[in-house]
């Protein structure tokens, strides 16, 4: 007994790999063995499997049952070892699956995944921004990089990574060079807008530093509190910039003098009023100058709003189009679908 309770408890320290490669050899040694001692009981090895799936599992639907007494010892052995190896492999299976979901949850799981989107900062900001790109994007995936215990955010496909985001290695477990975008929020607890873009600015050169080491390029957008701290942030490459104290209080000022300025600004950023959003396509091989595009989506029924970062549209319809520039239009969904279809 002393030496049976030994050996078991050798057993229940293997790793799970171990137990694996036991509780295969286990059920193989009792299907091919059945097979062997009693060939017409057992006339195929998948009987002699199932027999021995149904027996270590102690389910024993009695179909099939060995007669002979070398039959029946190795039944025995398999009630006695075969069934507490399974029952260990079973245990050890939802121990690692609850391990993964903490570890995951914790946000110490490296992700491996591509065409991600990276979120930096966590705040109502970050979830609103969240929940708009499910919107508008129900397939899309995120990693949310926070220097949090525990994810903030529940989603099966949004990935918590803890750490600092300034720190090389908390963006590269992130996956930061498979990620289509990094988004960089502006930190919510801190009050000083100097600060503030200070810590951001901090986080946008640790992903540039990246960049320039691997000599990959990745698109950043961050959040910045004031438009004049842009010009610091141009050593970094930074793609785009999206003010938020500003962006508001300018945007308060317009429709304090323009009544309905803010409703424009919502029709573009929800697409609940019309079903219409902004979209961002490739030339059409048969538009030559802006203002070929312009006048040609304007007849499909979708509006020109910019090209590339040129507004003024009319001003420049003489200006030649190229295969690289990037179209934001107007329109519904369906359009779209349309629109770029007969592009390609």
């Amino acid at each position: 007994m002393l030496y049976f309770l030994a050996l078991w408890k050798k057993f229940v320290s293997f790793n799970y790999v171990s137990i694996l490669i036991l509780s295969i050899l286990i059920v193989s040694f009792g299907s091919i063995t059945i097979h062997i001692l009693e060939p017409q009981t057992f006339p195929t090895l998948f009987d002699g499997l199932w027999w021995t799936m149904t027996t270590l599992t102690t389910v024993g639907y009695g179909d099939f049952f060995p007669k002979t007494v070398a039959g029946k010892c190795l039944g025995m052995f398999l009630f006695i070892f075969g069934v507490g190896i399974i029952g260990l492999l079973v245990s050890k299976t939802v121990d690692s699956f609850s391990k993964y979901h903490r570890l995951k949850l914790e946000g110490r799981i490296v992700y491996k995944d591509h065409d991600h989107f990276i979120y930096i900062g966590w705040s109502k900001k970050t979830r609103d921004a969240i929940e708009e790109l499910f919107d508008s994007s129900p397939n899309a995936k995120i990693v949310l990089i926070e220097n949090l215990e525990t994810s903030p955010y529940e989603h099966p496909q949004v990935h918590f990574i803890q750490g600092d985001p300034s720190i090389e290695n908390t963006l590269l477990n992130a996956n930061i060079f498979g990620a289509k975008r990094v988004c960089i929020f502006a930190d919510s607890t801190i009050e000083d807008s100097v600060l503030k873009d200070g810590k951001t600015l901090l986080i946008a050169s640790a992903v540039e530093s990246l960049s320039t080491m691997k000599k990959m390029p990745i698109h950043t957008i961050v959040e910045i509190s004031k438009e004049s701290h842009i010009v610091n942030f141009k050593h970094v490459n930074v793609d785009d910039f999206v003010l938020s104290y500003e962006s508001v209080s300018r945007l308060i000022a317009k429709t304090t003098l323009h009544p309905g300025t803010s409703t424009i600004f919502r029709h573009f950023l929800n697409t609940k009023f019309d079903g219409s959003n902004i979209h961002v396509i490739e030339p059409n091989k048969e538009w030559k100058t802006y203002e070929d595009a312009f006048l040609q989506l304007f007849e499909k029924g979708a509006t020109l709003l910019a090209i590339n970062e040129q507004l003024n549209v009319p001003k420049l319809r003489e200006c030649k189009l190229n295969s690289t520039d990037r179209l934001y239009i107007y329109c519904e969904e369906s359009l779209l679908k349309k629109i770029t279809k007969k592009a390609l």
